[in-house]
């Protein structure tokens, strides 16, 4: 069975030869484009300071009309967005973590919140929200440690993408909406995501070197060690993952990213997992008569 930290990982960095893989910046030319649009695969943990690592990011930015994120960027702030974020966050009175574990499961679960909350806060505290919510909490903690510049959802470099493109008189747009999105990642039934959530404190300790080179590949550009882990894995509970969180999301976005080339410049902004792979967004834009090339 494959973990739910390598799914939790395909939403971070949602998520071809090596050489010309070794990416994150792409340009899409040719086709029906009526001028140069890029590709740009991020990371939602990392900060809105890392546009100056990448080379030619800037310069996209400035040379677009068009910005497209995941989802825009005010949408995951006001208040509405809140409000359900927080309800839909919440389990059944009937189906809470305490009625979903064991005893054991649940010692084993409190355990490892304790030693990701320095022993201030325990499962007790969190014993209301669904086990997703817990096993996503538990992930962004652990994965902090590679992002230290990260200092919130504002400071990200999805929205620092989004703010210097607005600045700059640009229009930007969401490809998909907040409640699609929530939808999406807790609508799974809750007995999995117990499961799940079991699953990742059993193996806490053991993926802590696999997260340390999933992000030494992000940081060093280099999407074929991305798409080795996520797509060349045969697990099939992994690409089932993978065909519901990035695969179908990338054919649905294809269609208002390819009625925007004709008419406008477009950068597209999304996780890198939606990149890489016979579904991924590159390989979906050649198939349609686009030219995809990295920007070095």
């Amino acid at each position: 069975m494959v973990t739910m930290r390598k799914i939790l990982l395909i939403i971070l960095l949602s998520a071809v030869a090596v050489a010309g893989n070794a990416q994150l910046l792409w340009k899409v030319t040719g086709g029906n484009t009526c001028k140069p649009s890029y590709l740009f695969g991020t990371i939602h943990l990392e900060s809105a300071q890392y546009i100056d690592s990448v080379p030619g990011l800037r310069d996209a930015i400035a040379n677009v009309d068009v910005i497209y994120g995941e989802v825009l960027k005010d949408s995951l702030t006001s208040e509405s967005t809140v409000m359900k974020m927080a309800k839909d966050l919440i389990a059944p009175a009937d189906s809470t973590i305490d009625k979903l574990l064991t005893k054991e499961e649940y010692e084993l679960v409190d355990s490892v919140v304790k030693s990701y909350m320095m022993g201030l806060i325990g499962l007790d505290r969190l014993s209301k929200l669904k086990p997703l919510a817990v096993t996503t909490q538990l992930t962004m903690l652990q994965m902090q440690k590679h992002f230290p510049k990260q200092q919130g959802y504002k400071n990200g470099l999805d929205v620092g993408i989004q703010s210097e493109g607005q600045m700059l008189g640009k229009h930007i747009d969401g490809l998909e909406t907040v409640e699609m999105q929530i939808k999406m990642l807790f609508g799974t039934p809750l007995e999995l995501q117990a499961l799940e959530l079991v699953n990742f404190c059993r193996k806490d300790k053991d993926i802590v070197d696999y997260s340390d080179k999933l992000c030494a590949a992000y940081h060093a550009h280099d999407l074929a060690a991305i798409e080795k882990i996520f797509v060349d894995d045969e697990d099939e509970e992994l690409q089932e993952q993978m065909e519901r969180l990035a695969y179908k999301r990338n054919r649905q976005w294809m269609d208002k990213i390819t009625m925007t080339l004709p008419v406008q410049s477009v950068l597209v902004a999304v996780g890198a997992a939606h990149l890489v792979g016979e579904q991924g967004l590159i390989k979906l834009l050649r198939d349609r008569g686009y030219t995809v090339e990295p920007v070095f």
